[in-house]
């Protein structure tokens, strides 16, 4: 079987004694290599290209004489990870081949390479042929590097169960931080309505003549009370359209200007105490403002970006503005900014800004997943890209570029 993903190099000259310096050929003598050099043929395929999938099933196996393949396995739930990249001397697809089973990777050359191929015919007989010593080294070779190849798997898949669980415990953690400030911010309201209903309660308990003064005073109380519920109200309808919409995240039509200024009047409430201002432009026209998408990905990352602006940007306790713009990018985007005037983020940090774990707040509670999130948010949920722009000592800016219409 000539595989069709690659080129058959028609002269291609393959010594014995390259085999011989590889650890699975090592006890070959140098006829019995050049026996397996003619049977067995040599594939190039290019950079880029997908040797072998994962659940498919082939009678080839292949050993890689030059250049390197990445090798990718994918979970139960569609999640793909990196087992790692193997080099010169590496075997792919051997037990696949050897077992007459489905692939548990995919194979993809990172470079271009050559592969020497073994059809599962050619490779039985190599096996039987070989003495007790060279059978036991075959095996021992094949074993070490399918065990290296799955303690790699395994540390990625980890690794990224790890980093998704603590995530999530960093997006409960800016939601319960939201909370906090929301009920704060209740306080006054209800304050205010106390106090109102305390005058009222003063003004009514006696049976005296209701004066032009004492009516003025009353109804002053009962306007103090509407107005007041109505904030409380308002503060709690808009945390719950965004707490709800976390929890499901289902997309939905709404109108995305209004989204963002709820979730601002949210955040700002638990940034007063910073002295953190948040200023909303909407530069969206009417006919632009709908957007069918995820109201709880949009709001996760608004929040997350105006509360890594209160633990960076700006000296504790000394505050500052923060400007938060919807507006076109284009005829098919979107285009969300949050800039601060603040400290800024040096050069040599900007370039691991949005890598898990990476942070310089360490001592005041950062997890360096705050921005990891936004970005795993930004590129897989919202199909976008988000863009960082600063200059220490001048602010910064981070720029979310998302469509209007986001495909299934």
């Amino acid at each position: 079987m000539l595989e069709t993903f690659v080129v058959v190099k028609k002269k291609f000259s393959l010594h014995p004694e390259v085999l011989k310096g590889l650890p699975f050929f090592a006890s070959f003598s140098l006829e019995r290599l050049q026996e397996i050099i003619e049977s067995a043929r040599v594939v190039s395929p290019k950079a880029n290209q997908v040797i072998l999938r994962q659940g498919e099933h082939l009678d080839v196996m292949y050993l890689i004489l030059e250049g390197s393949v990445k090798v990718q396995g994918q979970d139960s739930d569609g999640v793909t990870y990196q087992f790692g990249e193997i080099g010169k001397g590496h075997f792919l697809g051997e037990f696949a081949s050897l077992q007459n089973e489905a692939s548990r990777a995919t194979f993809t050359t990172i470079e271009d390479s050559d592969l020497l191929a073994f059809d599962r015919a050619i490779m039985l007989d190599i096996i039987r042929r070989a003495d007790p010593e060279q059978v036991l080294n075959i095996f021992s070779v094949l074993e070490g590097q399918n065990n290296a190849a799955s303690e790699r798997g395994f540390r990625e898949v980890l690794s990224r169960r790890l980093l998704a669980s603590q995530m999530e415990v960093e997006k409960q953690r800016a939601l319960t931080q939201m909370v906090a400030g929301v009920a704060h911010e209740i306080n006054t309201p209800l304050g205010i309505i106390i106090a109102a209903v305390n005058i009222m309660a003063r003004e009514l308990a006696s049976p005296v003549e209701v004066t032009a003064q004492r009516a003025a005073e009353i109804a002053e109380s009962l306007e103090l009370m509407r107005l007041n519920v109505e904030r409380a109200d308002r503060l709690m309808q808009d945390f719950k359209k965004i707490s709800v919409s976390q929890l499901k995240d289902e997309k939905q039509l709404f109108d995305i200007s209004e989204a963002i200024e709820e979730t601002v009047g949210l955040v700002l409430a638990s940034l007063k105490r910073s002295q953190v201002q948040v200023k909303f432009h909407n530069e969206l026209a009417s006919d632009t403002k709908n957007w069918m998408g995820y109201r709880g990905f949009l709001s996760q990352v608004l929040i997350n970006l105006l509360m890594n602006v209160e633990r960076y940007a700006y000296p504790k306790g000394m505050g500052g503005i923060v400007d938060v713009t919807i507006a076109l990018e284009d005829e098919g985007h979107y285009r969300l900014s949050v800039k601060d005037q603040g400290m800024g983020i040096s050069k040599e940090n900007q370039a691991h800004i949005f890598d898990p774990f990476f942070t310089t707040g360490r001592s005041i509670g950062g997890t360096g997943l705050g921005l990891a999130i936004v970005h795993n948010l930004v590129t897989k949920d919202l199909g976008g890209e988000i863009k960082l722009q600063s200059e220490e000592g001048k602010g910064t800016e981070f720029v979310v570029i998302f469509p209007r219409v986001i495909l299934e």
